[in-house]
C-alpha cells in the first residue's frame, strides 16, 4: 500500500512538474498549450521531461544505496524505494509520453511509430532509441520482481543495464526534445548528467564491502 501511494505521488509529481518545464516558453500562454490544437504535444513533452528525471532519480538512488558513503545519513530502505518508485514511473511516464500523441493531429503518430522501433518517419534513429530505452527500463524495473527466478547474477547483468537506459534517455532528451535548446532544459541535462558522474565516483570511492560468509561455530569436545 505504501508503495502504491509513493509511486502515484511520484508519478503525480513528476507530470506536473514535466509539464511547467515543458511549457517553457509556450506561445499564447498556457490556456493554448491545455486547450489548443497541439495540447497532446505539450503534454508529451512534459511527460518526457518527467520520465527522464524519474529515470534519473532511479539510477541516483542505486548508485548511493550500493555505497557506503550515505551510511548514517539515509537509510537503505528509503534509498531503495525511491530506486524502485521512481524506475517504476520513468516507465509509466515514458509510455504516456509516446502514446499521448496518437490522438494529436498535428504530428500523426499512429501505433506503430510509438511502439515499433524503426517505424516512425519523424528522425527515425533517434524515435527509435527512445522505443528501445523504454522497453529496456522495463526490463530493468521487471527486475526488481524477477530476482528469485533469474539467479543473483542474471539479476545483477539486467540491473547494470539501467546506465545504458540512463544515457540513452539522456541522448534521446538532448537530440530529440525540444526543450533541449532551452537554457533551462540544457542546465537540466548538464546538472543531472554531471551528478550521475559524481555519484559514480561516490560509488566506486566509498564501496559497500562484500559481505563475508558466516564461520561455522566450533564444537567443543571436552568432556
Amino acid at each position: 500500500m505504501k508503495n502504491s501511494l509513493l509511486i502515484a505521488l511520484v508519478l503525480g509529481a513528476g507530470v506536473a512538474a514535466g509539464a511547467f518545464g515543458g511549457r517553457i516558453p509556450i506561445p499564447g500562454g498556457i490556456e493554448d498549450a491545455v486547450q489548443g490544437p497541439h495540447a497532446a504535444w505539450y503534454a508529451s513533452r512534459g511527460a518526457g521531461i518527467a520520465a527522464y528525471l524519474c529515470i534519473w532519480a532511479s539510477l541516483a538512488g542505486g548508485l548511493l544505496m550500493s555505497s557506503a558513503w550515505f551510511d548514517g545519513l539515509v537509510g537503505r530502505a528509503r534509498l531503495l524505494a525511491i530506486h524502485q518508485t521512481a524506475s517504476i514511473a520513468g516507465v509509466a511516464l515514458g509510455l504516456l509520453h509516446g502514446l499521448i500523441l496518437i490522438p494529436d493531429g498535428w504530428t500523426h503518430f499512429g501505433l506503430s511509430d510509438i511502439l515499433i522501433p524503426g517505424a516512425s518517419y519523424y528522425k527515425t534513429s533517434l524515435s527509435a532509441l527512445g522505443t528501445l530505452t523504454l522497453y529496456l527500463s522495463a526490463v530493468v524495473s521487471a527486475s526488481f520482481w524477477l530476482r528469485p527466478m533469474i539467479g543473483v547474477r542474471m539479476w545483477r547483468l539486467m540491473h547494470y543495464s539501467s546506465a545504458v537506459v540512463y544515457a540513452a534517455a539522456l541522448w534521446h532528451g538532448l537530440k530529440l526534445g525540444t526543450d533541449s535548446r532551452e537554457a533551462w532544459g540544457m542546465s537540466m541535462y548538464l546538472g543531472t548528467s554531471l551528478a550521475i558522474v559524481a555519484f559514480l565516483v561516490t560509488r566506486f570511492t566509498y564501496a559497500r564491502p562484500a559481505r563475508q560468509p558466516a564461520k561455522p561455530r566450533e564444537v567443543s569436545t571436552a568432556v
